[in-house]
């Protein structure tokens, strides 16, 4: 902006040099482009295999390391990935447990989602999309929209194919059971 005011304030140098209808599509672009980075970096933490190795690796010669082997090891599992803070959850109180739905896990930074997790996320997303015919649309997308696309889009796309291949295999034998707020 500083390029743009010379010889007129900020906000006159906005309004005649970088308000201009031509350049709304890229400030849009832009915006939204911050946006999604934004997004994705308050998602959950995805490692697949080869990632899962290194993390082992690097934390084994740290302090703290069973804190890592917990986590990896599935001490900390809840419903689709590993929780590093139950108690310490971006969504509620210190100290209180998650109250967000199983789901929100999706979204949360907390969460490491490793190949061990992704037959239960198969499921769901199976599940999630069995409910697009008994929903409305609107409904199904404020509910399930997110979570969906999160699975679709960045979860499942993360790991090698053979190995999601496994984990659709798995699936297929997983017995599902879903707490209540999920049928709601």
């Amino acid at each position: 902006m500083a390029r743009f005011a010379v010889g007129h304030t900020p906000e006159i140098a906005a309004r005649h040099y970088a308000d201009i209808s031509s350049l709304r599509p890229l400030h849009e672009a832009t915006v939204a482009e911050a946006f999604s980075e934004v997004a994705a970096a308050a998602g959950p933490i995805i490692l697949v295999p080869d990632d899962e190795d290194s993390w082992r690796q690097s934390h084994t010669a740290m302090e703290g390391s069973s804190d890592v082997d917990a986590l990896l090891g599935g001490e900390q599992d809840v419903w689709l990935a590993a929780c590093s803070g139950f108690d310490r959850s971006p969504f509620g109180e210190l100290g209180s447990h998650c109250p967000q739905p199983f789901w929100g896990c999706l979204e949360c930074r907390n969460a490491v989602i490793t190949a061990r997790k992704l037959p239960a996320i198969i499921a769901f997303l199976r599940f999630i999309e069995e409910q697009r015919t008994g929903l409305p649309a609107a409904d199904w997308a404020m509910k399930f929209g997110r979570a969906h696309h999160r699975i679709a889009k960045q979860v499942l796309p993360a790991f090698p194919e053979s190995v999601v291949a496994e984990a659709r295999r798995e699936a297929e034998g997983h017995a599902l059971y879903l707490p209540p707020e999920a049928r709601q």
